[in-house]
């Protein structure tokens, strides 16, 4: 115990339990708290010594100051820094299935407070643990009546540091070239940022991002027209004609686009069994769209965002192209990119107006700037809702509230349009009030699975409460809808605890059942149609964007899109993930491994080497789709490319202040609803059973003066004028 002490009170001694304990923790977080699909005894032993030689380079940085207590400090520093940096990667981890990156962490300040409440609900109480190491040196030091144990005022030759560092290199080399040998080009090819932190450590995956991004954006300042000959031949290459059998059979119409945020496929036409064994269904009125004669619905569609969640499912549904492999493309490209995006094709091949609407900040994931971009005439932020008191959750004004105030600026818009919208209620932690609840939440281990159906519920309610207004409004028979889920709803952490719900064995799920957990709905809803039905193509979010187009009757040769018409007989049924993962009907290659996709079994021991041949082709021409679009996004390179009676955005052109004025002066006014109706208002028509408007008008009453009041009856009095009007 004696030689413990004694070294615990020389600087290397005390540094290096520091880095022993923090290594140990590091450890800990990888083993629990991270899902790296770690394999074999090799990857085990690379896990377990991967976070040691960032850990001593870090460290030994501290050992470069002379003075004693400087030196002190500068490791207390270090150790907080990488402990903040895992600590808030292992809480971004339990929602997201993934790690912070510079880009995310660059645009943390577009985010709203609404994050604070879901960065609370993933605290654990086990949490402190990551945190003991410094709370323990810190004992040790400030006790050190107790402990024996002070700081080492004596010189430290520099010599020492320097071979602190180099061993610390050293040891990196040694990890580098083991991870090499088992994952060859790990920093090349791999478009999964669990195979770097698997690999290499997060400490180091935070400094190769940084590096990474840094070089982007030098990328991007360099590109010229020149990047653009591959891609555009791929995008010639990968056109998919349009069916004659649906081209142009929306023609004309006004577009709802939906965004049903965290709505996934299992809740289609699923059935909530209560404590009481009675069944309730979770969506019935988005069920009875999916089932509609009118309606094009797709069974084995997939979300394909990355980091930028909802905002990565608007540039894949509204351009064709992915969000980025690292943070939101609305955060770091949003305000200079040049886009082809829906909105600006339809105002200038059809003379749609466009408008989007949202019941939170512009600002949050920077789509002020973004709309801009894309060529919005109208964004209807938070701005122009009433969000106060109980009117709002954690990320805005709750969905019923949200779809009925909406119905003022939808009248007003001049005809035909293009509009989205984007739901925010069933949105992580799912918090629902009292006064909204009476659908039955589940009875699983996870307090986050069981509100999820009540709040999915409750968007199903305010959907059906939009429809019924657009019917009386005389909106219904002359749009076309498009009801999509953005992402999913239920993390990969949490998934195992739904198998139970699903009829799937919690014990049996893995890699390929997470997979699967990606389908998200997807409803193209045409009143009148006849020819509607259920489709069982594989497809993805990336394939919207010409599918709506045709259906529109617009052809889209000109434009460079990495989606295909998912109605085209040439669709090809390949469905890339943000991380490299690649499904498709046959089979679904997740990490290293190939799975049989309709029974989930693993195949790739069972194939011959020209079988495996073949499908690592598919897989490697999927991934090339991914890195084609990165190329465009991240170098700009739309602004070298503008397609056949078309002009790029003008950014001025749009402001999202003093709307309603805009709205009296827009030349196209006499084309809306509430002026081809002679002026008289539809919103009246819009009937909803949100509690939060009853609570208005109670308020209201109970303002009133008291002798408008009939003390008889305690109801309220009309004034003169009113009765007359009545």
């Amino acid at each position: 115990m004696s030689k413990i002490k004694n070294s615990l009170n020389t600087r290397i001694g005390f540094f290096g339990l520091a880095s022993v304990l923090f290594w140990l923790k590091t450890y800990l977080a990888y083993t629990f708290e991270f899902n790296l699909g770690v394999s074999g005894a090799i990857q085990e032993f690379i896990l377990l010594i991967n976070p040691i030689a960032v850990t001593v380079i870090l460290f030994s940085i501290a050992l470069y100051f002379k003075k004693p207590k400087r030196s002190y400090i500068a490791l207390f520093s270090i150790m907080t820094i990488a402990s903040m940096i895992l600590y808030f990667n292992i809480m971004f981890y339990r929602e997201f299935s993934d790690f912070l990156t510079m880009n995310i962490l660059l645009g943390s300040n577009n985010v709203s407070g609404a994050v604070f409440t879901s960065t609370i609900a993933m605290m654990r109480p086990w949490d402190l643990l990551y945190w003991m190491d410094i709370i323990i040196l810190l004992g040790i030091i400030l006790y050190k009546k107790k402990t024996n144990i002070t700081m080492d005022v004596r010189p430290f030759k520099k010599r020492y540091a320097i071979a602190t560092t180099v061993l610390g290199f050293a040891l990196f080399a040694g990890n580098l070239a083991l991870a090499e040998s088992n994952r060859p080009q790990l920093l090349v090819r791999t478009f999964d940022r669990n195979y770097i932190v698997k690999y290499l450590g997060l400490n180091f995956f935070t400094a190769y991002d940084a590096f990474q991004t840094a070089q982007n954006n030098h990328v991007r300042a360099s590109a010229d027209e020149s990047n653009l000959v591959d891609i555009m031949e791929f995008a010639k290459e990968n056109n998919a004609a349009p069916n004659v059998e649906y081209f142009g059979k929306a023609e004309g119409r006004n577009v709802f686009v939906i965004a049903m945020e965290s709505v996934q496929q299992f809740v289609i036409d699923y059935d909530l069994e209560d404590e009481n064994g009675e069944m309730h269904e979770v969506m019935p009125f988005v069920n009875s769209l999916y089932h509609d004669d009118s309606s094009y619905s797709f069974s084995n569609f997939y979300h394909q965002v990355g980091q930028g969640k909802s905002s990565d499912a608007e540039i894949l549904g509204e351009n064709s192209l992915y969000g980025l492999p690292q943070g939101s493309a609305f955060q770091t490209l949003g305000t200079t990119n040049t886009f082809h995006a829906a909105p600006n094709i339809l105002k200038q091949e059809a003379g749609y107006t466009s408008a989007a609407f949202h019941g939170n900040v512009g600002s949050f994931w920077n789509r002020n700037d973004t709309y801009q971009q894309f060529g919005y005439d109208y964004f209807f932020d938070s701005a122009y809702y009433d969000v106060s008191g109980d009117r709002s959750l954690e990320y805005g004004l709750k969905d019923k509230l949200f779809f009925q105030e909406s119905a003022q600026y939808i009248e007003q818009l001049p005809q035909p349009f293009y509009s989205k919208f984007i739901t925010v209620t069933n949105h992580f932690p799912y918090p629902l009030d009292e006064q909204n609840s009476g659908f039955p939440t589940a009875q699983t281990g996870d307090e986050t699975i069981n509100q999820y159906f009540a709040t999915a519920n409750y968007t199903d309610q305010a959907i059906e409460e939009f429809f019924n207004y657009l019917k009386e409004a005389g909106m219904y028979e002359n749009s076309v809808f498009v009801l999509y889920g953005d992402h999913y709803g239920i993390s990969n952490m949490r998934n195992p605890h739904l198998a139970d719900l699903l009829g799937e064995d919690q014990d049996e799920w893995g890699d390929f059942q997470n997979a699967e957990m990606q389908k998200v709905p997807l409803i193209i809803h045409a009143p009148g149609v006849d020819n509607g039905e259920i489709i069982d193509k594989y497809s993805g979010q990336v394939d919207m964007l010409p599918t709506l187009m045709h259906l529109l009757g617009i052809q889209t040769d000109d434009y460079i899109f990495m989606g295909q018409d998912i109605l085209s007989e040439e669709h090809n049924n390949t469905v890339p993930f943000r991380n490299g993962n690649v499904m498709t009907p046959e089979y679904s290659f997740i990490g290293q491994k190939i799975y049989d996709s309709q029974t989930g079994e693993e195949v790739q021991g069972e194939l011959s080497e020209e079988e495996l041949a073949e499908l690592n082709e598919i897989r490697e021409n999927a991934r090339q789709e991914l890195s084609y679009s990165d190329d465009l996004m991240m170098m700009d390179l739309l602004r070298f490319y503008t397609p056949d009676s078309f002009s790029d955005v003008e950014k001025n052109d749009y402001v999202y202040s003093n709307q309603l004025s805009i709205f009296e002066n827009d030349p196209l006014r006499s084309t809306s609803l509430i002026e081809t109706n002679g002026g008289e208002s539809t919103v009246d028509l819009y009937k909803t059973d949100a509690p939060e408007l009853q609570n208005d008008m109670d308020t209201e009453q109970e303002e009133q003066p008291a002798d408008s009041i009939d003390q008889n009856n305690e109801e309220p009095v009309m004034p003169e004028q009113a009765q007359d009007e009545e």
